[in-house]
């Protein structure tokens, strides 16, 4: 769906990974973060960021309703439930001014 909008993709397969992104020195816009990943869940990877100071955006994704405020209490930015749609991603992107 990013790829609609222009969006440049980088993929981690799991949390620990999303933070090595970070601690090579790669900086982001924008962090899509699936609750239910091997090695770290997205709620440990996010408290994870922010525990690092990193102010990337961060929107949580899952299929999960009673994670919401797991995420939102470890600092993500947004909440949304899979599946994902195109109007409600789109609807998160304007309201964060990544588009128009």
């Amino acid at each position: 769906m990013l790829f609609h909008f222009g969006f440049e993709i980088t993929e981690a397969e799991d949390g620990k990974k999303a933070i090595n992104h970070f601690l090579d020195g790669n900086e982001y816009d924008l962090v899509l973060m699936d609750k239910d990943m091997p090695k770290m869940n997205g709620v440990e990877a996010t408290r994870t960021l922010r525990s690092m100071g990193i102010p990337v955006k961060i929107i949580a994704i899952t299929g999960d309703e009673n994670s919401r405020g797991a995420f939102l209490d470890a600092g993500a930015d947004e909440f949304l439930l899979k599946p994902l749609s195109f109007p409600a991603l789109t609807d998160i992107l304007k309201a964060f001014n990544f588009v128009n």
